[in-house]
């Protein structure tokens, strides 16, 4: 156990005490040197992480401008958060009674796509989704999103019973 002097009263206290036993005050330990290092370097570490996350934002914007309407894994990629946020609330409607999604945090609702590239268009496929049915019981579904990908607008959507 190190032994340090109180911030407030000077007098001896344990290095890891949460408060002087002579005075009261908290993290007696603790001097404002310590804690505006700390911020420091919490600062710095942060700028540094938004350095180097910014200069991958540079290669990754080039890439995305590179998808021919035939790759379907970079159009699928590139489109996938757009994909998400419209066609989710399509497929929630489309549950007569409740819905239970079922994907992770590792894994999104679509698990592959579909490209028609004389369309201009791409499917996102899934079945990470449980209806209930009149009878209460929980029913695997699949569905179909269609995106065009000039607009970003969804131009089809098909749910049906079963699994992938």
């Amino acid at each position: 156990m190190s032994l340090t002097k109180c911030k407030e009263c000077k007098k001896e206290v344990s290095a890891s005490a949460k408060t002087c036993p002579h005075c009261g005050v908290k993290n007696p330990g603790v001097t404002a040197k310590q804690t505006l290092g700390g911020c420091l370097v919490l600062i710095v570490l942060a700028l540094g992480f938004g350095v180097y996350m910014a200069s991958g934002d540079d290669e990754q914007a080039k890439a995305a401008q590179n998808c021919s309407n035939t790759d379907t894994q970079c159009n699928f990629d590139q489109n996938l958060v757009d994909a998400i946020t419209k066609c989710k609330p399509l497929i929630q409607q489309a549950a007569k009674y409740e819905y239970e999604w079922t994907d992770s945090l590792v894994d999104t609702i679509f698990s592959h796509g579909r490209i028609d590239s004389k369309n201009n268009q791409l499917t996102y496929i899934g079945d990470k989704v449980r209806f209930t049915n009149g009878f209460n019981a929980k029913v695997n579904m699949t569905y179909a999103c269609t995106m065009d990908l000039k607009s970003k607008e969804i131009v089809g959507l098909k749910v049906t019973e079963g699994k992938l």
